[in-house]
């Protein structure tokens, strides 16, 4: 562990600077649901902030939609990357897509279908559409009624992973995607796009390890939170460390 003003020293010397950040647990705290998720007033004024230090590039990278990550940080010169960082969103609003197709068409209609006749009958169990991709939340629900709906599922489901989809866990969340569709793939390409540039990635949990493992040898892991159990060279505590350390970025 390290203090984010000690973080924040050890990098702030480099002229240049790729500083790539998950959403959820890690600039903002996480919420019972996701559209209680939103960033401050503060938060938004910091990330502007730090994109007029020269020589910074500043991504967020989450599993969120592109749509969802536009609407909560509509801050100019940001790089979005949603989908699991397989959709791209430039500053200049051009969309790249960063993963080929799957397999097929995949029938997100009946599968979305699926996943809400499942959750309908458990309190608490909520269904996210991401459109490319799906999560079940679990967080409000009990454990032994999240267990049995989340195991029916996988089982319901699995016929469709013909279709070239996986499951990921999460904090308190499950989640259908497309095979290869996972952080790894941005970091590769923003590391590619920036190749001087001293990349750090920071994020709190298992859907971070692809992004931790992609990162060039001069790359730094920045975990977040109580909850993250990954192994880093480095560590912050909370979301709010995490702004300190963006402000002494800046």
């Amino acid at each position: 562990m390290m203090s984010p003003g000690r973080l924040a020293a050890k990098i702030r010397h480099h002229g240049e600077i790729l500083l790539m950040c998950d959403y959820d647990g890690t600039l903002v705290p996480l919420t019972s649901r996701p559209e209680l998720a939103r960033p401050g007033k503060n938060l938004l004024k910091l990330l502007q902030y730090l994109l007029q230090r020269q020589g910074l590039h500043l991504v967020i990278i989450s599993g969120r939609s592109l749509a969802d990550l536009r609407h909560l940080l509509p801050v100019p010169g940001l790089w979005l990357a949603g989908h699991h960082g397989t959709r791209v969103v430039d500053p200049k609003g051009e969309v790249i897509a960063l993963s080929p197709p799957a397999p097929g068409d995949i029938p997100w209609t009946k599968i979305f279908s699926l996943a809400r006749k499942i959750a309908a009958g458990i309190p608490g169990l909520l269904v996210e559409n991401k459109g490319e991709n799906l999560a079940l939340h679990y967080r409000l629900a009990a454990p032994g009624d999240a267990a049995a709906a989340l195991e029916g599922f996988r089982r319901e489901v699995k016929p469709y992973l013909k279709y070239g989809l996986e499951f990921i866990a999460g904090h308190k969340v499950l989640e259908l995607r497309p095979r290869g569709a996972h952080k790894g793939v941005a970091i590769n390409y923003f590391t590619r796009r920036w190749p001087r540039a001293l990349p750090l990635y920071l994020g709190d949990d298992s859907t971070d390890e692809d992004a931790f493992n992609a990162l060039p040898a001069n790359g730094l892991a920045v975990g977040i939170g109580p909850r993250f159990s990954g192994r880093t060279p480095y560590f912050l505590a909370s979301p709010v460390e995490v702004s300190h350390f963006l402000f002494g970025l800046a």
